[in-house]
């Protein structure tokens, strides 16, 4: 089996769309470069920031394919979100990641009919782990989102009982006593990624050992001067540029912070051409972009970026 561990920055990509909402895949040779620029070394790819729940099968597919071909020479890890509505379609996209070289999968639950216990929500994750058994599986918790809410110690602990290739957790809440008793139990097995870019110095200085975010996407220097400062055990240093973060990120919050805002931001600040969000989701207002644009100016972000 393909080792478990994952460590460092990973981004959650956007998807690259045309304007007519068609994924425009040619951009991700550009994209892989971009993160490693940066200092962003691995992907977490259709995931919530790359609208994995809006794609069709199909799309998802051909999408991990070329993040697979773009990155697998230059990235630490490829690892692709697989989970779905239901099983069997996750199962399907399990098999297909690790036919196409995937370093390692990462599910959420069902979020219509969603797991009632503990127990129902391991069983779902052994069913999709066995189909690609020589991967790592990696949990996905976004509660906010799947409205799924277990205590992620406990589940973690049913896991390594029952499912052998698991490994490990994304754990985006804002949830820290967990995320530590997580730390504590599971460091030395398991890779521990936190998902809250606005929390990382403290998921570090609690032990995680990657960050997973979607403002890496075009402020990972930020992260990657958190990250290398936290390590290093400087984490007075971390803190400043976690300030900063949050900062950015309540820049966008005012404006109401979602994919439709974060990819604008994306495109506006690196030039990368990811295009707007897919139905239901919309691109935000000329007006909106340019009031965020202008706020980040007067907190020199373009500065601090680099």
């Amino acid at each position: 089996m393909k080792t478990n561990k994952v460590r460092g920055l990973i981004a959650a990509p956007f998807t690259p769309m045309h304007e007519n909402g068609e994924i425009n895949l040619p951009v991700i040779d550009k994209y892989v470069d971009l993160l490693l620029e940066q200092g962003v070394t691995s992907v977490f790819v259709n995931g919530t920031t790359g609208e994995g729940t809006s794609l069709t099968l199909e799309e998802r597919k051909i999408i991990a394919e070329k993040w697979i071909e773009a990155g697998k020479a230059k990235l630490d890890k490829v690892i692709i979100h697989v989970g779905t509505a239901n099983l069997k379609d996750s199962q399907e996209l399990a098999r297909h990641a690790a036919k196409a070289g995937a370093d390692m999968i990462g599910s959420m639950p069902t979020f219509f009919f969603r797991p009632a216990s503990i127990e129902l929500l391991v069983d779902y994750l052994a069913e999709i782990a066995k189909v690609a058994p020589d991967l790592p599986l990696f949990y996905y918790e976004i509660p906010e989102m799947t409205g799924v809410k277990f205590d992620m110690c406990h589940m973690m602990e049913l896991a390594v009982q029952k499912i052998p290739n698991f490994g490990g957790i994304k754990f985006t809440s804002f949830d820290l006593p967990t995320f530590a008793r997580c730390v504590d139990k599971f460091a030395d097995k398991l890779s521990l990624c936190y998902g809250k870019d606005e929390q990382l110095v403290s998921a570090l200085l609690l032990g995680a050992h990657a960050g997973v975010g979607s403002t890496y996407n075009y402020s990972g220097m930020i992260y990657s001067r958190i990250f290398k400062a936290a390590k290093a055990g400087n984490f007075k240093e971390a803190t400043k540029d976690q300030i900063f973060s949050a900062k950015m990120i309540g820049v966008m919050f005012d404006e109401g912070f979602d994919v439709g805002v974060n990819k604008a931001v994306m495109q506006a600040v690196t030039g990368l051409p990811v295009g707007p969000p897919r139905l239901p989701l919309a691109a935000p207002s000329k007006e909106k972009i340019d009031r965020i644009m202008s706020r980040l100016k007067e907190i020199d972000f373009f500065e601090k970026r680099k």
